[in-house]
Order: structure tokens, then sequence, then C-alpha cells
């Protein structure tokens, strides 16, 4: 597992690196960078399994670099790891995409937890407003309408994510292969994803379960 860390405070940087790299569970390779441009740069050019990334970063901080991966639609999962407890940082740190948001305080076998969670697909935001639990409890249907896509096409995405061909999804569902062909291009559409596999991680990342 490859893990990219974002900070520039360097003891803060050695102790995590540390602790991951001390981590039966994660078996990790840990790479460290120190400002949001050099960590955009390396996650443009090396496929990382997770980012652990700070949000006060010189040169480009970490919402700007949220904003800049949504754009280049980087889909590497993002921890974001911070001395703030604001919420309107939280929240604003959700909606760029990052899949949680865990104080600097947080103890190695949460931060294990949590990097295991994410990599299984899970948003972990520990405390929520109202209007974000409203959001974590839509059903099927709300959810597909709030993406835009047809119920028809949220039962083919769940079943591509469950590793299904388009053969087999063709058979499970009765459908001709052309047009579960014909959903996925419209999936891809509404997602904004080139793959199937982008199609799930991206479904992961705006809540699916």
């Amino acid at each position: 597992m490859k893990i990219l860390l974002v900070d520039d405070h360097q003891m803060f940087v050695d102790g995590l690196r540390g602790m991951l790299l001390g981590s039966s569970d994660l078996q990790a390779e840990v790479e460290a960078v120190h400002n949001g441009r050099d960590a955009l740069q390396q996650m443009l050019a090396v496929d990382f399994d997770i980012a652990l990334i700070d949000l006060r970063l010189p040169i480009m901080d970490g919402f700007s670099l949220l904003e800049e991966l949504g754009r280049r639609e980087n889909l590497t999962p993002v921890i974001i790891v911070s001395a703030s407890r604001d919420p309107d940082d939280i929240r604003r740190a959700k909606s760029l995409g990052a899949m949680s948001f865990i104080p600097k305080s947080s103890s190695g076998q949460r931060i294990v937890q949590t990097i295991e969670a994410v990599l299984a697909g899970q948003l972990v935001y520990s405390e929520e407003t109202a209007e974000e639990q409203d959001l974590a409890s839509l059903s099927d249907e709300q959810w597909a309408s709030l993406h835009n896509l047809t119920p028809r096409q949220l039962e083919v995405l769940r079943l591509v994510r469950k590793g299904l061909s388009n053969l087999e999804i063709a058979d499970q569902l009765h459908l001709s292969l052309a047009t579960v062909k014909t959903h996925l291009s419209a999936i891809f559409m509404a997602l904004g994803a080139k793959s199937r596999s982008e199609s799930s991680k991206k479904a992961h990342q705006l809540g699916l379960d």
C-alpha cells in the first residue's frame, strides 16, 4: 500500500510515518511532501492508495489541493488530518471530496482504523451536521436522483461495484448487452468517470453504501 503524507511540520510527519510503517495491518510504503504544490505533482505522477493531507500548507493549502484534484479527476482517497476543529472546515473538506476529517491528536489506532475504513469506501466523519446526517440517510432512489441516475442505472452501478461483467449484469437484470452498455455510458457521464473502476470509486466518494 502506498500512502502519501502532506504536512509541513517535520516532527509530525516523522511521527506519523513511523506509526504507519510500524503497523502490521497496513504494510505501507510511505512518502511525504511538505506543500500542496508538491503533493499535487506527486499525486498526478504516482498511483497512491490514499493521501493524508493537512489543511494549512504553504504554496497551496489543503482546500486548494482538494479543488485541483477534483478538477484533474484524481480519485486518490483523501483523509484530512488537521488541528482545525472548525465545523465549516469539516463541511468544506467533505464537500470537496475528502473521505474523512480527523484531528492531529488522533491515536495511531484511530488513524489506522480510519485508513482501513476509507479504503473500504466509507466516509468517516465523527461529527456531522444535521444536513450531513440527512444526506447520509438518503434512500437509494433519492441518491440516484441527486446524482442524475435512474433507478435502473443505480442497479447497474451496484452490480458494477460487485465486480460483475457487462454480460453478467445483462443476465441478472434481464437486459440486452447493448442496453447495459448504454446505462454504463450514462453512469460515466453522470459521475464524471471514464471507466467502471472510476465510477465505482466516485460512487464511494459520493456516499453510496
